[in-house]
C-alpha cells in the first residue's frame, strides 16, 4: 500500500441546476466521462480505506507471516536475546527465525521489544510448510525430553541450557547439563533455541530421544 489513489482530493461538484440548453454533444459526453471517472475514484478510495483498515487489524503473527512470504530478514530484540534471521515458522503466539548458521530460535511474541527489517531478500519468500506447532507450548512439547535447548528470559538476562523434562500447565521443568533441576514459568520464556549437536553435553540420566521413567 503506497497511499491514497490519485484524484482522491475532492473537486467542486458541478452546478447540476445550471442551464444546459446550450450544451453540445461533446459537452454531454464530457460530463458522462466525468461521472464515470468520479465513480471510479470513489471505488478506489473505498478499496484503499478497506486495505488500510485490514492493516490496522494486523497482529504480530500476521506481520510475521508477511515477512516470511516476502523474504524479509529481521533483527528481533526479545528480553535476553537479539536474533537476526529469516522467519521460518509462524504460530499464534510465537515466531521461529533461522539465523545464517541454521539455528532455529522460537521467540514468544509477548517478549518481542523491537523488530528491525534489515533486508528483503528476493526469491527467498515462502509459504509455511506446516501450521503446526501453532503455539509456543506445543513447540516446547515437541522438544520435551528429545532435544537439548537453551531458554532465554522474556524480561531479564538469565539463560538456561539443558533438556526439558516436562511441560506442565503453566511451567516446565528443565534439567541442565550439570544435572540441576530448574522450574521455569512458561510466561517467563522469551526465546527457545535448539542447541546444535556439536554444542551438546548430555544431561545426567537423560538419553536423547528417550523419555526417562
Amino acid at each position: 500500500m503506497t497511499g491514497p489513489p490519485p484524484g482522491s482530493g475532492r473537486e467542486p461538484e458541478p452546478d447540476w441546476a445550471s442551464d444546459v440548453s446550450g450544451w453540445s454533444d461533446a459537452d454531454f459526453w464530457a460530463m458522462a466521462r466525468r461521472v464515470r471517472q468520479t465513480a471510479d475514484e470513489e471505488l478506489a478510495e473505498v478499496e484503499w480505506e478497506t486495505e488500510r483498515a485490514e492493516l490496522k487489524r494486523e497482529d504480530l503473527a500476521a506481520r510475521s507471516l508477511r515477512a516470511m512470504m516476502e523474504g524479509e530478514r529481521w533483527q528481533l530484540s526479545a528480553g535476553a536475546r537479539v536474533v537476526e534471521g529469516q522467519v521460518v515458522h509462524v504460530g499464534l503466539d510465537f515466531t521461529a527465525v533461522a539465523d545464517r548458521a541454521g539455528n532455529r530460535h522460537d521467540i514468544a511474541h509477548r517478549a518481542v521489544e523491537l523488530i528491525r527489517v534489515v533486508a528483503v531478500e528476493p526469491g527467498t519468500g515462502r509459504a509455511p510448510a506446516t501450521l503446526r506447532p501453532a503455539t509456543l507450548r506445543a513447540r516446547l512439547l515437541d522438544l520435551e525430553q528429545v532435544e537439548m535447548v537453551e531458554l532465554a528470559s522474556a524480561r531479564s538476562t538469565w539463560a538456561l541450557r539443558g533438556t526439558i523434562d516436562s511441560v506442565n500447565v503453566d511451567h516446565l521443568v528443565l534439567v541442565d547439563t550439570a544435572g540441576q533441576t530448574s522450574v521455569v514459568p512458561l510466561d517467563a520464556i522469551g526465546t527457545v533455541t535448539r542447541v546444535a549437536a556439536e554444542h551438546r553435553r548430555r544431561a545426567p540420566g537423560v538419553e536423547p530421544g528417550l523419555r526417562p521413567r
